[in-house]
């Protein structure tokens, strides 16, 4: 090797989607990935005005994890109530099964917008016993 860094080609680039499509794919959060999309986002859940810092974003990215599935758990938690609320931080925590991965996300809410806090997903696929 001569040293120099090697830069990436432009035309195998991917989007971060298509590239956490593909991890998940791999590790099996959506069941048959090619053959099953991921539900369709609601125009509730489009409508959502999200508040995600860098450091939170660098933290979905890290765990694959997409804006989409964000917008799918914080408008569920809204609209049916199910989330823990945390005494004292005015902040929420809410979970939503999408195919083999739980995701949680870990929120607020303030003038019209969803502050995100934290977001984690557990992926996992259960094998059914005959």
């Amino acid at each position: 090797m001569t040293g120099e860094e090697k830069k990436p080609d432009p035309a195998k680039q991917i989007s971060r989607r298509e590239f956490a499509k593909g991890s998940m794919a791999v590790i099996g959060a959506y069941s048959s990935f090619s053959q099953e999309a991921p539900p369709p986002l609601s125009a509730a859940a489009k409508a959502l005005k999200l508040d995600i810092s860098e450091e939170v974003n660098s933290l979905l990215e890290e765990r694959h994890i997409l804006e989409e599935d964000v917008r799918r758990v914080i408008e569920h938690a809204e609209k049916t109530g199910l989330k823990l609320y945390q005494p004292g931080t005015n902040r929420f925590l809410s979970k939503l099964r999408i195919f083999e991965g739980l995701f949680y996300v870990e929120y607020s809410s303030h003038e019209g917008a969803y502050q995100v806090h934290a977001a984690y997903v557990h992926r996992f696929k259960l094998e059914r016993e005959d």
